[in-house]
């Protein structure tokens, strides 16, 4: 059994910058359990505020904690959950990993379809600005396969549509609507905002190094749900995330927030952390989102969570859920 010490679970202030040390450097039977988890509830002005986000990174940092044993857990939550803040515990959370520790890296809030620097990218949108996939791929380079988990409560149709509410149904009726994890624009000083706006922008398509330049079309929208995927791919040297990557919903989908029937955590997390328990702790990546799929179906949203895998291990979909436990048959 692992014994560990009391978790040290630190929630950093807006000044917290990467000279400040958020992780100590000792060990657990030769491996370290750290975790950075990202929740935002209150963004800048009414309009993107979510209900559920701090409920579930409670609910993981508990999960974490007892089950898991993870001694090193960094939150950052509303204003807190800067792009600096984050970027800076990030950093700290991958640096001189071993291939004995087990990272994670949870982020619950809004996501969003952004254009920049000419190129339509997704990102999440943290309390003052957008934090791009190929930061968080970069970042994971080096790590030695197989010991970074990353969740993502979130989805990436923010940019494309303006849907508030997500529809909950049931034998075809819908019984109940939840927030959306849509993010509507800011237009306010203060969000850090790398987008811009021009005539000639280029869409990256799924696999290729390059891109076809043009105004963005309808038809071209259409086919972005086929052609982005989130948190996988920067061009242009097709740079892959080096861990395994659990996202709420597929690309051209909606995440839902928290309803009566959720236990005050957003659909995804509720769903996934359910379906955890059920199973327990050696059941496979596959098992895993398939029951949370099963269950966030059954419960009556419309979204699909799905898995990601990195290069390496190749066989990681049949290994356990943040261990990387090998199959025992």
């Amino acid at each position: 059994m692992l014994e560990h010490q009391k978790t040290s679970t630190v929630a950093r202030p807006d000044g917290f910058s990467s000279s400040h040390c958020v992780f100590r450097a000792d060990t657990i039977n030769g491996e370290r359990r750290r975790a950075v988890l990202v929740g935002i509830n209150d963004y800048r002005g009414e309009a993107n505020d979510l209900p559920s986000c701090i409920n579930d990174v409670n609910a993981f940092e508990k999960i974490l904690d007892k089950k898991y044993g993870f001694n090193q857990i960094v939150r950052l939550v509303d204003s807190g959950a800067t792009v600096a803040n984050v970027t800076a515990a990030l950093r700290e959370l991958f640096a001189d990993a071993s291939p004995a520790d087990r990272l994670v890296f949870f982020y619950s809030g809004h996501g969003s379809t952004e254009l920049r620097r000419g190129e339509i990218k997704q990102c999440l949108v943290l309390y003052d600005g957008y934090f791009f996939d190929e930061g968080i791929v970069q970042m994971t380079l080096d790590l030695p396969p197989g010991i970074f988990t990353f969740v993502a409560d979130c989805c990436f149709s923010g940019g494309l549509e303006k849907r508030i509410l997500a529809p909950v149904s049931k034998h075809s009726k819908v019984v109940e609507w939840a927030r959306a994890k849509s993010f509507l624009h800011p237009n306010r000083d203060g969000f850090v905002d790398d987008t811009r706006a021009m005539q000639d922008r280029a869409v990256k398509r799924f696999c290729e190094s390059t891109c076809s330049r043009g105004s963005v079309t309808s038809a071209s929208l259409r086919v972005l749900s086929t052609v982005l995927e989130a948190f996988m791919m920067a061009p242009p040297s097709h740079e892959q995330l080096n861990g395994v990557l659990l996202s709420a919903c597929r690309e051209n989908e909606t995440a839902a927030a928290s309803t009566a029937s959720t236990e005050g955590k957003s659909a995804f997390t509720y769903a996934l952390l359910h379906s955890l328990q059920a199973l327990g702790l050696d059941a496979t990546l596959d098992e895993l989102v398939h029951a949370t799929q099963s269950l966030i179906k059954s419960t009556g949203f419309a979204q699909t969570p799905l898995i990601k895998e990195p290069k390496f291990p190749i066989d990681t979909r049949f290994r356990s859920f943040i261990n990387f436990r090998a199959p025992t048959k």
